[in-house]
């Protein structure tokens, strides 16, 4: 039976052939059918048919990357059109969508999502009739459920209202019937997709000693499932219940713990801290998308990735996204994203950002194209299209984390996220000089924040010895070696107080500055992954319900200046004058 599963799980990973997860009247959602297609009866059978039955649908969540990543880059200001982009994609980037635009068609998440509730429904089906056992059964109908979510989020980022679907269908057009299935406003989606997934019976990443995490054909599987507790966290934050969402990051920042239970390795100190190792940072920062899947150092920083392989479908997209001479070239850095990182003056006083040049982006024959997604790929061996796509990583974590801390009153913490770490930023040395004390001290009480989900020990200290988990912490700034993004205190701050810590005395100019900050920051550290509009749009949405106009002002702004930047006035007036109304935040939901 273990062999059994083997070539079943090398089929659905390596080839992504989607297995016959569904009712027989769902059969045409599938793309391509096995031709030893077995009657769905057979199929759920025992834990291993149930694994084949989650790696499909992860194979098929490939599909959706171009997809993902073009709505979410293209409506923001980090990535634009090049000479060889349609009219759809010039559409999209203008945010002028027409309901005939291939790329907006909600039909491919909503196949997925339908895909999910048949294997939820008969993961049901499996455990009341027991063929699966109840620890089984919690880890594998966990991780489709939050696909589902994970999904279900998208479409509400995307669309706004949204039909929510989470039973099986025989048809998939029946999605498009009002009369059918609710459809929720993005507020209400947030409260269901918070309730589904939090019911979940297993959130916590997946564990190392089930059939599911294995390796086939080099790919560990270890890093392929979604790991539910940034989900949960991501849910919260755009819902404003940061404290929760903090909660949930928390976990998961610290999930080290679990997976180096000695707590005294390297992995321990490093795994999801952005830490000080030198193999991802500074210059080296590239290497969490240069190196290939699995490798060691990058696995540090990476939460959650699927591999693309270049003898199995489908084929890496983003090569013919971005590169110039083997792909099409169909979207670029925009000229903002450019300037962003060449304003950037590192601290040895050398101008630049290594996110920049030949990192996120590179020049390619004299034109500049995205380096994240191709960054091991080699136009003159045009068949080795081997890549990867990060879904979520440490960094994104962190600067979320901030995100939620910042607006929950902790905005020392969330600035020590964002620029230098931990352990410096809570040292009272380097709050009165800009320079730390050093380990020759007693730091018992000092290098460390309180009160869950806000605890960090980042001391390091030798007398007496400290090496608090988070001592290696460095910032998301300090990791590329670049200052901190200072705040003007006077604005702020109580000075004539003679605590080190200064007491507030303007908390909502404080958070807004800092907000924008981390806006900032997400775009140098995040830009082309497929978070950038996202980013924006949660932002505006927040601040538009605090005060009316101040979140079409943010995101007008933010847009605009994608066009200014490229010497384009016109198009930024039209852009900033369509994005006036809230409702045209939305792409239409027109189904094809």
């Amino acid at each position: 039976m273990i062999t059994r599963s083997v070539q079943i799980m090398h089929k659905l990973i390596m080839c992504l052939v989607l297995f016959t997860i569904g009712l027989s009247s769902c059969k045409k959602t599938f793309d391509i059918l096995p031709k030893d297609n077995l009657d769905h009866q057979q199929m759920y059978q025992n834990v291993y048919d149930a694994d084949a039955a989650v790696t499909a649908i992860y194979g098929k969540l490939l599909t959706l990357a171009d997809k993902i990543v073009i709505l979410n880059e293209l409506q923001g200001d980090m990535l634009d059109v090049t000479p060889n982009s349609d009219s759809y994609l010039r559409q999209i980037n203008l945010h002028q969508a027409t309901t005939d635009n291939p790329y907006i068609n909600p039909r491919p998440f909503y196949e997925l999502i339908v895909d999910c509730n048949d294997v939820l429904y008969n993961f049901n089906q499996m455990l009341a009739n027991k063929r699966i056992s109840q620890a089984d059964y919690d880890i594998r109908y966990s991780t489709v459920g939050g696909i589902r979510s994970w999904l279900y989020l998208e479409l509400g980022i995307l669309y706004g209202n949204v039909p929510y679907v989470t039973s099986p269908m025989a048809n998939i057009d029946e999605v498009n019937n009002p009369n059918n299935y609710p459809w929720l406003s993005f507020d209400q989606l947030l409260d269901s997709l918070i309730q589904f997934t939090e019911s979940l019976p297993y959130k916590d990443l997946m564990p190392s000693d089930i059939s599911l995490n294995t390796s086939v054909n080099g790919y560990s599987t270890s890093k392929f499932f979604i790991p539910i507790r940034c989900l949960l966290g991501d849910l919260y934050l755009w819902k404003g219940e940061y404290t929760q969402a903090a909660t949930e990051y928390h976990i998961v920042m610290n999930y080290a713990d679990v997976l180096y239970p000695a707590m005294n390795s390297e992995q321990w100190y490093e795994t999801y801290k952005v830490a000080w190792t030198a193999n991802i940072n500074g210059a080296n920062w590239v290497n969490i998308f240069s190196q290939p899947y699995g490798e060691r150092y990058s696995n540090y920083e990476i939460i959650w990735d699927l591999p693309f392989d270049q003898n199995f479908a489908p084929t890496n997209p983003f090569i013919r996204l971005f590169d110039n001479i083997a792909g099409q070239y169909l979207l670029k850095p925009s000229a903002l994203s450019i300037q962003n990182w060449d304003n950037q003056t590192r601290t040895d006083h050398t101008p630049g950002d290594y996110r920049g040049l030949n990192a996120s982006w590179k020049w390619s024959a004299g034109v500049p194209i995205v380096n994240k997604f191709t960054a091991y790929f080699n136009p003159l061996q045009p068949f080795a299209t081997n890549g990867k796509w990060i879904l979520y990583r440490a960094a994104m974590l962190h600067l979320r984390y901030a995100e939620a801390a910042n607006r929950d009153h902790h905005q020392k913490l969330a600035y020590a996220m964002l620029n230098v770490g931990i352990g410096t930023e809570y040292d009272p040395a380097y709050d009165t000089t800009g320079v730390g004390g050093g380990q020759s001290r007693d730091v018992t009480n000092i290098q460390q924040s309180f009160g869950p989900p806000y605890d960090f020990d980042a001391r390091f200290g030798n007398y007496p010895f400290y090496r608090g988990a988070w001592h290696r912490n460095v910032g998301i700034r300090g990791r590329v070696s670049l200052p901190p993004d200072y705040i003007d205190s006077t604005k702020y701050y109580d000075m004539s107080s003679p605590e080190i810590d200064k007491p507030i005395i303007d908390e909502t100019g404080l958070t807004l500055t800092l907000e924008n900050d981390i806006v900032d920051e997400d775009a140098l550290e995040l830009a082309f992954e497929g978070n950038r509009w996202p980013d924006l749009l949660r932002i505006a949405l927040r601040r538009e319900k605090e005060q009316p106009g101040s979140g079409v002002a943010f995101l007008q702004s933010h847009i605009a200046a994608k066009f200014q930047a490229a010497g384009d006035a016109a198009d930024a007036a039209a852009v900033s004058a369509r994005l006036a109304d809230p409702k045209n935040w939305y792409l239409p939901f027109k189904w094809q």
